[in-house]
């Protein structure tokens, strides 16, 4: 499937690859059909493309960079139906992200993550009533290093002085 888009032009993206929203974004009702677009200049944030409007478009990221502690999703028994989960199925999780003041500010949506079943592509935004996440979650100072660089690290000698 070609779609044209004014950031990157004509882009194929392959048909199983789209996620289906049954209600949209918050406010963007409408849109319920998506894409992710990975760009070098985006990491480590991934462009959430919509295709029903191409110009419509968010960064996302996993929620791992904006908590230091784990991050507890609450799923109802109306959003597992939604998304058509069964016992072993795989979801993933991201959270939409703000980028303001040229990149001075980052925050997350830890409030209303999106959900996605990996085995139908359907997704959902899950609105978190009883999280103490914020709608706009300071992206924490991690440094994000190849895992063979970290277990590089973990293997190397060190010594103790005492």
């Amino acid at each position: 499937m070609k779609i044209d888009t004014q950031e990157w032009g004509s882009i194929e993206v392959d048909e199983e690859s789209v996620m289906h929203f049954q209600d949209g974004l918050l406010g963007f009702e409408d849109l319920r059909n998506f894409v992710f677009v990975e760009t070098e200049e985006y990491k480590p944030f991934i462009w959430f493309l919509s295709v029903d409007d191409p110009d419509i478009g968010f960064a996302v990221a996993d929620p791992f960079y904006f908590t230091a502690k784990p991050y507890e999703l609450n799923l109802s028994e109306a959003d597992e139906e939604m998304l058509d989960l069964e016992d072993g199925d795989s979801i993933a999780v991201f959270v939409i992200v703000s980028i303001e003041d040229l990149g001075r500010k980052i925050t997350g949506n830890l409030k209303a993550p999106i959900v996605l079943n990996a085995r139908n592509r359907l997704a959902k935004q899950v609105i978190q009533y009883s999280s103490t996440f914020s709608v706009h979650q300071p992206i924490l100072n991690r440094k994000v290093v190849p895992q063979q660089d970290a277990v590089e690290c973990e293997s190397a000698e060190t010594e103790i002085v005492a």
